[in-house]
């Protein structure tokens, strides 16, 4: 059995664009990505509020495969998704950070 994958891309936003950058992403580039990435099964978006200096926000991918996720991440969907924030917002500003599941727990 494959072990889940998971993206966490975090973003640099300037203050001046932060309420549109957050209506992009959440009304366009989520529901894009949620569409697009093949194998995700959840995307989650998070304000960084402690921890953090560089980055203010941060987004969740969760894939049903390290595998899936991995050749994804590598694809021309990721490419094309990654031109669209930089002609909404520059490029640079942002962080990408590839993981495997070692082990989940549920509530419930």
């Amino acid at each position: 059995m494959s072990k889940k994958g998971l993206l966490i891309v975090m973003a640099r936003i300037r203050p001046e664009d932060e309420e549109a950058f957050n209506k992009w992403y959440n009304e366009d580039h989520l529901p894009k990505a949620i569409e697009r990435f093949p194998g995700v099964l959840s995307g989650r978006r998070y304000k960084i509020r402690e921890g953090e200096d560089e980055y203010q926000y941060l987004a969740m991918y969760e894939f049903e495969s390290y595998e899936v996720l991995h050749a994804t991440a590598y694809s021309d969907i990721i490419q094309g998704m990654v031109g669209e924030y930089d002609a909404a917002f520059g490029k640079g500003g942002r962080r990408r950070i590839l993981a495997e599941e070692i082990k989940a727990l549920t509530v419930g």
